[in-house]
């Protein structure tokens, strides 16, 4: 039974323009709100204007804010920098599409103390969520304390997709996550483009059900990748627009831009939360592209290719950083 207190704690707004069809989007983002309390904060947007927010700022649960003393003022930042993930999230899902892997379903962020969520439901619907987490305990941030978010931002935007009769997308790869992996994979040739000091690291978290590609970059420089994407298990992600050369050409690239990108999302952030982004996963309808800083100018980018090993995926992500950077102490 969800607590009184935080049932009247609950506080809703909308925005310029309401209309009868949120009714029901709105009954869904309020229950992950109570089944939920590490969520405080959640903002359903259409073309990345604000159709309504509902929040538990002025509950225990939620944490201090950013220096704002005023609730009205901690609304209004956490809105408009959801408008901002938004317009992110529309641009990353453009920037990804050459890689023939579909648009971008979830765009998830987490820093040493806070989690937040961009997923796409409908069309141009997006749902904006922020939750807060254990304090890291490591160098690495790990996915675990945002997973129970996580699996509460994935189901409600498979609800909400559902009351237009549209499909699940998988998002995170959480309704699959309780798959157990083969114990062997079979004859794995990896195929390595870079060799670095970290080759042996990265060579043992490579999978057909789990990671498919992974790299890592110091001071800017690819100083290791490594791929599975020649594996026959994996055949049928590849076609004429899209080969095997192709893919490790455009994640080469995409792997070199993506610290930039979570500078930018940090920054987009900042109004809200505290600390930089240090783990990034671009969700996609088909796989998922991962982030995950171990120093501030050292980081893993990798790839999984089925959507069905998204969440595994990423545990094996952080894995390999925290082997990665014990190895480094």
């Amino acid at each position: 039974m969800t607590d009184p207190q935080l049932i009247g704690a609950v506080v809703e707004e909308s925005g310029e323009q309401d209309v009868p069809g949120f009714r029901k989007k709105r009954n869904l983002c309020r229950q992950l709100l109570l089944d939920n309390p590490s969520v405080y904060h959640l903002a359903h947007y259409t073309g990345g204007v604000l159709d309504f927010s509902l929040d538990l700022l002025a509950h225990d649960s939620a944490p201090p804010g950013r220096g704002h003393t005023d609730l009205t003022q901690r609304r209004e930042a956490y809105r408009r920098v959801g408008a901002q993930l938004v317009y992110r999230a529309a641009e990353l899902s453009r920037r990804v599409w050459h890689l023939q892997c579909g648009g971008l379903v979830r765009l998830a962020a987490q820093t040493r103390l806070d989690y937040v969520f961009c997923n796409t439901t409908t069309g141009g619907e997006h749902v904006v969520g922020f939750a807060s987490t254990a304090p890291a305990a490591g160098p690495v941030v790990d996915p675990a304390t945002a997973s129970q978010a996580d699996q509460g931002a994935a189901r409600l935007a498979t609800d909400l997709r559902g009351l237009v009769r549209q499909p699940s997308q998988n998002p995170g790869g959480w309704q699959t996550e309780t798959y157990v992996p083969p114990s062997s994979d079979g004859d794995i040739r990896p195929y390595l483009t870079e060799v670095g000091d970290s080759e042996a690291v990265l060579l043992q978290a490579l999978r057909p059900s789990g990671l498919h590609y992974l790299s890592h970059h110091r001071l800017g420089e690819q100083v290791g990748a490594v791929d599975i994407l020649g594996h026959p298990d994996l055949e049928q992600y590849f076609n004429r627009g899209a080969t095997v050369a192709d893919r490790r050409t455009g994640y080469k690239r995409l792997a070199r831009d993506l610290s930039l990108l979570a500078l930018q999302v940090s920054r987009d952030l900042r109004r809200a939360i505290t600390g930089e982004v240090e783990r990034l996963v671009l969700d996609l309808e088909i796989g998922a592209v991962y982030y995950y800083l171990l120093a501030p100018d050292e980081y893993l980018f990798g790839v999984c290719l089925d959507q069905d090993w998204v969440s595994h995926a990423d545990q094996a992500m952080w894995r390999v950083g925290r082997q990665l950077a014990q190895g480094r102490a």
